[in-house]
């Protein structure tokens, strides 16, 4: 992993290991985030249950003495306060919002409109594209069936994803929605997003 800062956080942090075991609660805790890695969260070494698991879990941290990060082979979950964090701590850096829009954008497949609309909801997300998310309405669902891929986010939640069957040919996995996002992104619940190269602006 390379260090790039750890910032300080001011809520509750609490990591959970196998069967739910708190094995860090800290009001004190750090977040490191890095280059070549997803952020973590370090402990100051008298807020953690170092005998709760064995001495390789609990690894040390770069010019911070005193403190450790349990590593993520052996976390079940965090929690934020008494929130339950979905895949890894959000960047403090990283920022998703979602905003209503009046852009004419299309989604086309195989000479196929599969959505069109002018009231979007626009995506703007740290260092990714612009992403647009339709209403239902605007899209059309008998091309699409569901997939069995799922994929998660800290940022936004677990997508659930569809397939796009077309003239017979099914395209796999080219769209997906977030039926309960994260709480701070209520805005974008059901509605369906598709992948960035069959979505153009008008």
């Amino acid at each position: 992993m390379t260090q790039l800062s750890l910032e300080p956080v001011t809520w509750r942090v609490r990591a959970l290991a196998a069967g739910g075991r708190t094995v860090a609660d800290s009001q004190a805790a750090l977040l490191v985030l890095s280059a070549d890695a997803p952020p973590v969260y370090a402990f100051p070494d008298g807020d953690v249950e170092r005998d709760a698991l064995p001495d390789a879990a609990w690894l040390p941290v770069d010019g911070r003495p005193g403190y450790t990060v349990l590593a993520p082979a052996h976390v079940e979950a965090i929690l934020e306060e008494d929130e339950l964090l979905t895949g890894h701590p959000r960047d403090i850096y990283h920022r998703v919002d979602a905003l209503a829009s009046s852009r004419h954008v299309q989604v086309t497949l195989a000479g196929e409109t599969l959505a069109e609309s002018t009231r979007p909801m626009a995506l703007f997300e740290t260092d990714e594209p612009t992403r647009f998310y339709f209403a239902q309405a605007d899209v059309r669902l008998d091309l699409l069936e569901p997939s069995a891929t799922v994929t998660t986010s800290p940022y936004a939640g677990s997508a659930v994803w569809f397939s796009a069957r077309i003239g017979g040919e099914l395209h796999p996995d080219v769209a997906w929605t977030y039926r309960l996002p994260i709480p701070q992104l209520p805005r974008i619940a059901g509605l369906v997003a598709f992948r960035d190269e069959f979505v153009r602006e008008l």
